[in-house]
């Protein structure tokens, strides 16, 4: 948690205005028992008589000197007095003292509120921005579920644990040793029982942090495991509900809801069992106090009202040296739970990006055709011992169609995720017009590819938005082309509200096949150099897969076009195609080609196809 204090920087100049005010509040606290205690001892106070039997009149005693009642009866008369004019001026100064104490608290609060706010948010920031840069490898360490839960849940941990270190941290120092001080110095007698009670505290902390930060450890993981199982039940409310599958997601979601409150019971239990021990040691400590004063009183100690007052003060500063104890107790039974936040945290911004941009912009300003070339490239994910893709030699021309096709897992996706760079290859060089895509800069290379994904992504907002998503300055002559081209004016123009029709999270609102041609019209709405459709119809039916096709044609004379698909239908009229199998080219050709010279093409396009569909 350390790690993120950096992030306090900014504030540096709120944080030490803090410490100011936070020393003075801690200073005004401690001043008010010593100035009740000169109120007491000063403004009050007993004057002695005694009854002269000679002159039969009350002679009062000089300072400092007593009389008995119990020795010499009615003969002793003891009046309380007091010195208004004391009283005054000590009021006077604690009323000060506390108004300022006041105004300084309302201040600190202020402005811990706006440096633990301000620092959440620059966390959330670069924890996003980090995770925007991730490649695919990255975000697959982690997962959806535990990002969502690291840069929400944990950030407001560690945000909470800052604004009370604010507050508390620096104020229980001065609260503890200054009390001490000022307790020592009044009377060390009644100070004494301080001995036993503090590292008794300190014993108790101790033992609370070490079982309940494996606790809160285990706590957060339960979280990300929560939000992964509610995440998936309600992405996938179609599914569950299609197999009637509603009772066992419900399962799984109470089991995990069970375990992550059955610890949150057992580290509840431990901060139960510890508040009551605390106060009983605070009370226990406070009647200690209190049973000394009592002792010195009846031995004698103690005959004025400075004894008195001492004995009044000495109990404040316990009270709230224990009070500080019980603060820090409270910061610490915290920390575990913000500590674990804080480590989660760091792990997301520590972590290595592997995609690194280009270090040069030699070619931001190029105009680039489209041809690419792949040679000779080798893929394996992290620490794999096995590669995905082996020896991956090919090249693409501008005006051409080439189509990848294969068994599933035999490598189609991960050949074109390498062009955009959301994976690097790990040997061997991917390159557009001769330059290797890796000193290309990720913004210029992803202007000249259109990238359509397997999954359809759609954001929340109007079908206008989404589809100028990656052009925002697209004229709407511009969208509604698009639109026409991918085949999805027909049901736009059909809504209400047309192009401005609300797009639901995650698109729920439109079918399989919309979201898919909308994902393709954002492509085509700029009009790149490369188009990549990575599955990209295979929600289509026939008939609007083929019109689509055909449309493309007249957009793409100047593009290349490269294809991953699983029906031999999609693929026939290709330039080329590429045929996979566990990673490696096994045939490349046209179709005619690859169903002569290729048995992996041939079992694939019967299986799908008749011989007459075949062209055969």
């Amino acid at each position: 948690m350390t790690k993120l204090f950096k992030y306090l920087r900014p504030y540096w100049l709120s944080i030490l205005i803090m410490i100011v005010l936070i020393g003075l509040t801690s200073i005004g606290s401690l001043l008010l028992p010593d100035f009740m205690r000169k109120i007491i001892g000063e403004g009050l106070y007993s004057q002695y008589e005694v009854y002269d039997t000679a002159s039969q009149t009350w002679s009062v005693l000089p300072a400092g000197e007593t009389c008995s009642i119990e020795t010499l009866g009615e003969a002793c008369r003891i009046t309380q007095k007091s010195d208004f004019s004391t009283i005054l001026r000590y009021g006077g100064w604690m009323l000060g003292v506390t108004l300022l104490s006041s105004a300084a608290t309302i201040a600190v609060s202020w402005f811990s509120s706006r440096v633990a706010v301000g620092f959440g948010r620059d966390i959330r920031h670069d924890i996003y921005r980090k995770v925007s840069n991730f490649s695919l490898a990255e975000s697959g360490k982690f997962g959806t579920s535990t990002l969502i839960t690291r840069s929400t849940n944990d950030v407001r941990q560690v945000q909470m644990m800052t604004m009370m270190s604010f507050r508390m941290v620096f104020m229980i120092p001065v609260m503890l040793f200054g009390g001490l001080y000022m307790s020592i110095r009044i009377d060390s007698g009644l100070t004494a029982v301080l001995l036993g009670s503090i590292p008794l505290l300190a014993l108790l902390i101790v033992g609370v942090f070490f079982l309940v930060f494996p606790l809160f450890r285990s706590f957060q993981k339960k979280i990300d495991k929560l939000t992964l199982v509610g995440r998936e039940a309600l992405n996938g409310v179609r599914v569950i509900r299609a197999f009637g599958q509603g009772r066992r997601e419900v399962g799984r979601f109470k089991q995990a809801n069970d375990d992550l409150t059955d610890t949150g019971i057992k580290a509840g239990n431990i901060m139960a069992f510890l508040n009551p021990v605390i106060n009983l040691v605070f009370n226990v400590t406070v009647l200690a106090v209190l049973f000394i004063a009592f002792n010195s009183v009846s031995s004698g100690r103690i005959v004025d009202y400075t004894g008195i007052a001492n004995a009044a003060a000495v109990i404040e500063y316990v009270t709230a040296i224990m009070f500080s104890l019980i603060m820090l107790t409270i910061v610490f039974i915290n920390f575990p739970r913000a500590e674990v936040a804080g480590k989660r945290i760091c792990e997301v911004l520590d972590t290595e990006v592997t995609i690194h941009d280009a270090s040069t912009d030699e070619y931001d300003t190029a105009e680039f055709r489209g041809n690419v070339v792949f040679d000779q490239v080798d893929f394996k994910y992290g620490d794999a011992e096995k590669n995905v893709l082996e020896d991956i030699t090919f090249t693409a021309k501008i005006g051409e169609t080439v189509a990848i096709i294969g068994s599933t897992g035999s490598g189609k996706s991960t050949i074109v995720n390498l062009l955009p760079r959301l994976y690097d290859a790990t040997s061997g060089t991917v390159s557009i017009d001769g330059v290797d895509v890796r000193k290309i800069r990720l913004k210029k290379l992803r202007e000249i590819i259109g990238f359509i994904p397997q999954t359809a992504t759609l954001f929340t907002g109007t079908i206008r938005e989404n589809i100028a998503f990656g052009k925002p300055d697209a004229t709407p002559e511009e969208i509604r082309e698009a639109a026409r081209i991918a085949q999805a004016s027909e049901f736009i123009e059909a809504l209400p509200q047309g192009y401005d029709a609300l797009v639901e999270q995650g698109g729920v609102n439109f079918s399989g096949g919309q979201k898919q041609r909308l994902s393709i019209a954002r492509a085509i709405v700029r009009r790149p150099k490369i188009y990549v459709f990575d599955d990209s119809f295979s929600a289509l039916d026939f008939k609007t897969d083929s019109q689509l096709r055909q449309a493309l044609k007249a957009v793409t004379q100047d593009s290349l076009v490269l294809i991953v698909a699983q029906r031999i239908g999609t693929i026939m009229n290709a330039d080329r195609i590429l045929v996979l199998q566990d990673g490696m080219i096994v045939g490349q050709g046209t179709h005619r080609e690859l169903m002569n010279s290729c048995e992996v093409y041939r079992e694939i396009a019967h299986s799908q196809l008749s011989e007459e569909e075949l062209g055969l």
